[in-house]
């Protein structure tokens, strides 16, 4: 009796070691695969973030309003990162493209700002400058001309060739038929004037690049005050006065 139950004893005992060897072995199965799929979780999570962060880029936007004429003050904008499809082509992507420039359109809060919004501090205004509202007639604003829009100011007169009054002026301001400029204190004269005389009407330039028209607009004023030193000069003998040739 006393062999058999050292037999059964000694089965039982290698039945517990099997099991617990098959235990060991499951959760050793277990436990490597859990850690392969974290760590293949990780892998893909990780190549996820940097698929993403690839199809990221930096760009500068507005972080308020900004009027038209404003320099581009840096602390007037921001650096943010935005999924590459959404940003337009032309977008500033550096806060150092700002430096000496000023914007050329009005510009809204966490707008994106593009290269074409901005222009050579000097462009803007120059020294004698002043800033004129003018209100055209209807019909002699194209469509197309908005705050930043480079334009001639021409005169339209019954029978006689279009006159260019101002030449390459920058629309700094738009309300209905009212425009504003900035214009030196001639500019100034030849607007009033020629106002006067005829209709004023816009033409638009395509591009900033584009050279500037000749001006070609003489005010009524100058005709008269050239005719009567013509007819001053004929009556002195004075043929130089005359442009005599």
């Amino acid at each position: 009796m006393s062999y058999v139950r050292q037999t059964r004893l000694g089965i039982s005992k290698k039945l517990v070691l099997y099991v617990m060897l098959i235990l060991l072995f499951i959760l050793l199965g277990t436990g490597s695969a859990l850690f392969l799929s974290n760590r293949t979780g990780t892998t893909m999570e990780n190549s996820h973030t940097a698929a993403k962060e690839q199809n990221m880029m930096s760009v500068v936007r507005a972080n308020r309003n900004i009027q038209a004429g404003e320099i581009a003050d840096a602390l007037k904008f921001e650096i943010a990162q935005v999924p590459t499809g959404i940003v337009p082509p032309g977008a500033v992507g550096s806060l150092q493209q700002l430096q000496n420039k000023r914007v050329s359109v009005e510009i809204r809060d966490k707008e994106f700002l593009l290269q074409s919004d901005l222009v050579e501090s000097g462009d803007w205004y120059e020294v004698g400058d002043r800033l004129i509202e003018h209100t055209f007639q209807e019909g002699a604003i194209p469509l197309t001309v908005a705050v930043g829009s480079i334009v001639d100011i021409k005169l339209f007169r019954v029978k006689e060739l279009d006159s260019v009054v101002i030449t390459k002026a920058v629309v700094i301001g738009k309300s209905n038929q009212t425009l504003s400029f900035y214009l030196n204190e001639t500019e100034q004269e030849n607007i009033k004037e020629a106002s006067t005389e005829g209709q004023l009407f816009l033409v638009q330039y395509l591009d900033k690049s584009q050279e500037a028209s000749a001006v070609t607009y003489l005010p009524q004023y100058s005709h008269e005050n050239k005719a009567l030193g013509i007819k001053a000069a004929s009556k002195f003998g004075d043929t130089n006065m005359s442009g005599g040739e």
